[in-house]
């Protein structure tokens, strides 16, 4: 009978407080592997003692300060780790014009070397690091990086060349079958019939600042934005507030089975990020067949395919222009979708890399 792996899952110490979509892509993988009947714990942890443990699985490349902590720690203690990368260059994927003012003076007249330093600075550091190169280390000694579509390796191999290629496995986002037993009755959301939903955290790389200004070229279109600011936009909130139309409204986050019950009753959903993995909410709500607007970028339409209305997260116009195309449009059929994402599925290339590690171990 083949040994069980004892594996531990590490991601951001913030998980907890400040959960996202590498959130539950944790919550998800390790619930997998416990299945495949591997042992798994969850540790938060920047330097645990690793000497239970056969194999470390890391989330999160995008911030790499504590993940660099964290695969120290596993190399220091002799054993091997995974990289779940959920990865993109935001620097590069949002432009200075998507950030509120004075923020937007900042990024386009200071180099981002000196903006990722300013940042380790206010956050305590003891001393300003290079993210890039922090990346560099953590994704050369991964035995495995797992990122979640074609286009995300892709853009880490153009980041990080000397990485061989063989080395990636692409394993999918993942959603549950819209009738699962956790869902919550539409009813308890009822304020957002008829509405177009926007979900998530509010900050410049969700752009909800654009989407807002779209929205004024949509008098007779409502707008409901579920979510609560990401870690240091306070100010991009209120600007958002500012820019604002009467057929705009605001609701903080709410727990999942609430979310589900919101996109039940919501006309679309619109997503103009300028960068998604794609986001859990957009394939759920794809998964029902609901309108999809989304931003036309590489991940995004590599899952959606023709499921979605695109647009351009630059052009308010473009985002009205969507909105409108996603009005007009005949229900979708999401069971193929669904059929493709369902988590045992999304996660199944898991299962061939655990069994790789413990068949050489």
């Amino acid at each position: 009978m083949a040994r069980t792996l004892h594996i531990l899952i590490q991601n951001r110490p913030d998980t907890p407080t400040n959960p996202g979509g590498d959130t539950v892509q944790m919550e998800r993988t390790a619930q997998f592997l416990r299945e495949l009947g591997h042992r798994v714990d969850i540790s938060f942890d920047l330097a645990p003692d690793l000497r239970q443990y056969d194999v470390v699985h890391l989330f999160n490349l995008t911030r790499p300060v504590e993940t660099h902590i964290q695969a120290l720690n596993a190399k220091r203690q002799g054993k091997p780790y995974v990289l779940s990368s959920v990865y993109w260059d935001l620097d590069a994927a949002v432009p200075w014009s998507a950030y509120e003012f004075p923020r937007n003076v900042w990024r386009r007249v200071v180099p981002s070397s000196l903006r990722r330093m300013a940042r380790q600075i206010r956050g305590g550091g003891a001393a300003p690091v290079d993210e890039p190169v922090l990346q560099a280390e953590i994704i050369r000694d991964a035995i495995v990086i797992l990122p979640n579509s074609n286009a995300e390796k892709q853009h880490l191999l153009d980041r990080f060349p000397s990485v061989p290629a063989d080395r990636f496995v692409v394993v999918l986002n993942g959603i549950d079958p819209p009738n699962s037993a956790n869902d919550v009755q539409s009813s308890s959301f009822p304020e957002v019939a008829g509405a177009f939903v926007c979900a998530g955290a509010i900050g410049p790389r969700k752009n909800q600042l654009n989407l807002v200004r779209a929205f004024r070229e949509l008098p007779d279109e409502r707008l409901i934005i579920i979510g609560n600011p990401s870690p240091g936009s306070d100010r991009y909130l209120r600007a958002v507030r500012k820019a604002s139309t009467t057929n705009v409204t605001f609701r903080p986050a709410v727990d999942h089975s609430m979310m589900l019950a919101a996109l039940r009753e919501a006309k679309a959903l619109v997503q103009p990020s300028y960068i998604e993995t794609p986001g859990l909410s957009a394939m759920e709500a794809a998964a029902l067949g609901l309108p999809v607007v989304v931003s036309d970028v590489a991940p995004v339409r590599e899952y959606f395919g023709d499921l979605a209305h695109y647009c351009d997260p630059s052009s308010p116009a473009s985002i009205a222009d969507g909105c409108k195309a996603a009005v007009a449009s005949a229900p979708k059929d999401g069971r193929e979708f669904t059929s493709k994402h369902r988590w045992p599925r999304a996660l199944s290339e898991l299962k061939t890399v655990f069994d790789h590690i413990r068949s050489s171990d």
